[in-house]
């Protein structure tokens, strides 16, 4: 399956920005929308989750820039099929990602 990766900066420290995307994961979002049986493991000292749909894979990696701003680095796998679709799903992606940080 087809990879690409991204980053998206926030203006929060690194556990501050952790700790929204958890609770967005945790809740409804626009995943679960997309596909309803979507899973995330996280890694609370990593900083972590990995996101596991029928459709796609995610991972997402927090990263300390400096003390008030965090880097969050986002890596989709897709099936083929939806790699013509990359640029929707990565707006949709930083969408979610913004609202909240």
């Amino acid at each position: 399956m087809p990879k690409f990766k991204f980053e998206l900066l926030a203006p929060l420290d690194s556990a501050t920005t952790y700790s929204k995307i958890k609770t967005l994961l945790k809740g409804e979002n626009d995943f679960k929308k997309f596909d309803p049986n979507v899973s995330c493991t996280f890694d609370e000292p990593g900083q972590t989750c990995n996101i596991k749909g029928q459709q796609f894979n995610a991972d997402l990696h927090v990263k300390t820039t400096d003390p008030k701003n965090s880097t969050v680095m986002v890596e989709v796998e897709v099936p083929f099929a939806l790699s013509l679709f990359k640029g929707k799903i990565q707006e949709a992606i930083e969408k979610n990602l913004k609202r909240i940080l």
